[in-house]
């Protein structure tokens, strides 16, 4: 027989709390996807979750241009300006069109979560509210303090920065965030030590050339033609220079020029995306780019300026803090929820600028179902199984719990 589970006290609380609050939390994150906001954009959204939180009368702080928001719950009053774990969601939607047939479909056309950010600031919510629930009961086993911080623009990588720098991290020493993971059940957890997502930067390309005739090619300096060389270039030489041993993906998804068939123009742009594992990778394949573009520039006779965009570094788990989420899930779902990531994600997220500052971790958590399906993050069609949310909820207010454990020397 499988030995029974030592279980603590306060699980149970925690159990009963998200039985309580889990129609109110899918009241909250179908509302989030029914009012999507694009990057740079969340006022809306950022107004509806101060609300939400000041009825729980956690105080709430409003980010620089009224952009996200941060609300603190602290169970003592010694705690207030102490230790402090931070629970991290985000709160932007996507330029895709919500194609599904469901009540809570989107209601702005041409916006939508499909990225699952109105799950993770429910789920952020959902946590806060457990916890300031067991302590107006005195059901926590010790002091907590937890910080909300709900963040706009992480779809371009500037929210986390942009909340660092309204000092959302102050008096932070740990950060726990989530990432919905549609090609896993709900119920099922991924989890890494170490790496988990890549770094990314965005590459811009601007050529300059000298546009004219289609028929008199020989009178110009023709941009496209320097741009398909340099894609094809920057390709071959990539994979040629960086390790093989080592992950590295650079991709084009946008290239730009002329308005007519006949017509050579003067100037061409292009975009991509360079991403990468490890600091050497990155930078042995930045100065391959840089020297592509030297040297088509001698061949083609054109200027090209090369630029980064937007940027974010590979997300790296503390494993005593995963350490902390695996006891909590232990805890809170059944037996074998875990399942270990084997490699690294090559998609990005800006979570990592956090974790330049502090420890944290971040965990995919499934959200895969019978009535809604796995379609794919980013499409038309995404939806969660909404089991999911109280799920979270229950494994991030456990985590915290155990985080100020005074026999957890983690």
């Amino acid at each position: 027989m499988e030995k029974m589970r030592h279980e603590p006290e306060w699980i149970a609380s925690i159990r009963e709390h998200a039985v309580k609050f889990n129609s109110d939390w899918v009241a909250m994150r179908r509302h989030l996807h029914q009012y999507p906001e694009l990057s740079n954009h969340e006022f809306q959204t950022t107004e509806y979750l101060v609300t939400a939180f000041e009825r729980l009368g956690l105080p709430t702080q409003v980010s620089g241009e009224g952009r996200g928001l941060t609300a603190d719950f602290a169970s003592a009053t010694e705690l207030a300006n102490g230790p402090c774990i931070a629970l991290r969601g985000d709160i932007d939607a996507l330029p895709i069109h919500d194609s599904k047939r469901v009540d809570y479909r989107s209601r702005r056309d041409g916006v939508m979560h499909a990225c699952g950010h109105d799950v993770h600031a429910t789920i952020v919510f959902g946590a806060m509210q457990v916890l300031s629930a067991m302590d107006a009961a005195g059901e926590l086993p010790w002091p907590v303090s937890v910080r909300a911080i709900l963040q706009p623009s992480e779809e371009l990588a500037v929210g986390a920065r942009h909340m660092i720098h309204h000092h959302a991290l102050r008096g932070v020493n740990a950060i726990l965030a989530l990432h919905v993971d549609p090609t896993r059940l709900v119920g099922c957890i991924g989890l890494r030590k170490g790496t988990l997502a890549a770094a990314c930067d965005t590459i811009h390309l601007q050529i300059h050339g000298k546009g004219g005739h289609g028929a008199r090619p020989q009178m110009t300096n023709d941009p496209i033609d320097a741009a398909t060389h340099w894609v094809q270039s920057a390709f071959r030489r990539i994979a040629r220079t960086a390790d093989p041993r080592e992950t590295v993906v650079f991709s084009v998804g946008q290239i730009e020029a002329g308005h007519s068939a006949n017509v050579i123009p003067d100037n061409a742009s292009l975009s991509g995306s360079l991403r990468s594992l490890d600091q050497e990778s990155r930078r042995v394949a930045l100065k391959t780019l840089d020297d592509v573009c030297e040297a088509i520039q001698r061949e083609s006779g054109c200027e090209l300026e090369m630029r980064l965009g937007a940027s974010a570094p590979a997300v790296v788990n503390d494993a005593k803090l995963v350490d902390l989420m695996v006891e909590s899930i232990d805890h809170t779902l059944t037996a074998g929820a875990v399942e270990w990531i084997e490699r690294p994600s090559m998609g990005s997220e800006d979570f990592s600028y956090y974790l330049e500052q502090v420890p944290g971790a971040m965990l995919r958590l499934g959200v895969s179902g019978e009535q809604v399906g796995n379609a794919p993050l980013h499409t038309a069609a995404f939806d969660i199984d909404e089991r999911a949310i109280a799920i979270g909820s229950q494994i991030f207010a456990a985590t915290v719990i155990h985080y100020f454990d005074p026999a957890n020397e983690a």
